[in-house]
């Protein structure tokens, strides 16, 4: 009996062009019953912005119906508020159907993150275990299941966008891109990268179309139902105006160290004109590198441009490196021995959203927080700029395995 047991636990099974072994398919599906149920067991819990935004926005959906999108009671991007509009047509709870559709994202997401570390290692392993982790990310069981955000709707558009990139099917990964943008303007963090990608000829201009079409194709059905062109063209903007009052929204950047309450109009306009300068310096920097553009290289990337495009600009809330720590759990999968940067990094968004859940203030100081991200920022930033040298080494490395030089 045992020798049987043992050995369904090792037989190999495949799934179109997947293989998994017995004992990795228990461990799956356990991880993932677990995962379901962490999320189940908060479904109940209503947070501040279900009681102020999201039930509101639902009771204008319901009363109203399609045309209520006309109006400007709302501040997020339209295709939200049609996902909204969905939900009322259903027979459920409304917050427990926002947190399932989340929730369902969130397994996808895994899936998504699972395949690029795949890509980017050639380890099923490694992937595995790095969807698993982003299950059990307390970001992202909090983000959804307890607070009723939807930051995994962009974020997982992302992935996906990066994925087909990775695959150099750079239409599809900028068609997905373009629909990050239209649900979240926070895609804009990592655009630098895209940049990089067109000055290496990865990415042509003719596919930079993608983000005002898919942006339009957003705001067209708003639109027919009679909001005014122009203020859909600027809901960014109009959300933007909404966080005046504080410079850093429990989030660990350089406004919380240098004063967060202070000189707000003064520190927003230095603020934007320093990171634009930082972004231009970096720019040019990493377009006159000599460098080869690898899997790896994109996704250290996108973690180093969402780490520091978030340390300088004004505003930013506890939930804007929901993306990058999705990103950064890829790249410590590849790069094994960054695995503490993860824990670090997952350490610092929990304090805020632990802040903002429990209202009570965190035991550690912002601004201790804030010296910490920039240590982080500090160690990605290292890591790019050693990246040539480091490809150097991979190179030389496989030349002397290939026996193309003598030694």
């Amino acid at each position: 009996m045992d020798r049987y047991i043992r050995g369904l636990l090792k037989r190999e099974l495949t799934f179109g062009g997947y293989r998994i072994t017995g004992s990795e398919l228990i461990f799956l599906v356990f991880a993932g019953v677990l995962a379901v149920l962490v999320r189940v067991g908060l479904r109940s819990f209503v947070a501040d912005d279900w009681s102020i935004y999201w039930s509101n926005w639902l009771m204008e959906l319901e009363e109203k119906g399609f045309s209520a999108l006309a109006e400007d009671f709302y501040d997020y991007a339209p295709p939200v508020m049609y996902l909204l509009y969905g939900i009322t047509l259903l027979p459920v709870n409304a917050m427990t159907a926002l947190k399932g559709f989340c929730c369902l994202l969130e397994f996808t997401g895994a899936l998504v993150i699972a395949g690029i570390v795949a890509e980017c290692t050639g380890s099923r392993r490694r992937a595995r275990l790095a969807g698993i982790f982003f299950l059990f990310l307390p970001t992202v069981i909090l983000n959804a299941a307890a607070w009723s955000q939807c930051d995994i709707i962009y974020t997982f558009l992302i992935l996906c966008s990066v994925y087909f990139l990775l695959k150099d099917r750079t239409w599809t990964g900028m068609w997905f891109y373009g629909a990050a943008f239209a649900v979240k303007l926070q895609t804009l963090f990592i655009f630098p990268l895209l940049v990089i990608l067109w000055v290496r000829r990865k990415v042509d201009l003719k596919h930079f179309v993608t983000i005002p079409l898919m942006y339009l194709a957003g705001i067209v059905p708003a639109w027919l139902a009679g909001r005014p062109f122009m203020e859909l063209i600027g809901i960014y903007a109009f959300q933007g105006k909404k966080d005046r009052w504080s410079l850093s929204i429990k989030f660990p950047n350089i406004y919380q160290i240098i004063g967060n309450n202070y000189f707000l109009d003064e520190y927003v306009s230095a603020g934007m004109y320093l990171i634009l300068g930082i972004l231009m310096l970096v720019l040019f920097w990493m377009a006159y590198q000599n460098v080869r553009v690898t899997k790896e290289y994109v996704i250290l990337g996108v973690v180093f441009f969402g780490m520091l495009t978030t340390y300088f600009l004004p505003h930013m809330h506890e939930r804007y490196l929901y993306l990058t720590d999705a990103f950064l759990l890829i790249y410590v999968m590849i790069r094994v021995r960054r695995f503490p940067m993860f824990i670090a990094a997952s350490f610092l968004t929990v304090v805020g959203y632990g802040e903002y859940l429990t209202g009570r203030e965190p035991s550690v100081a912002y601004g201790v927080l804030a010296f910490i991200q920039l240590a982080q920022l500090v160690i990605i930033g290292l890591d790019l700029y050693h990246f040539p040298a480091c490809e150097e080494e991979r190179r030389e490395l496989d030349r002397r395995e290939e026996g193309r030089i003598p030694g």
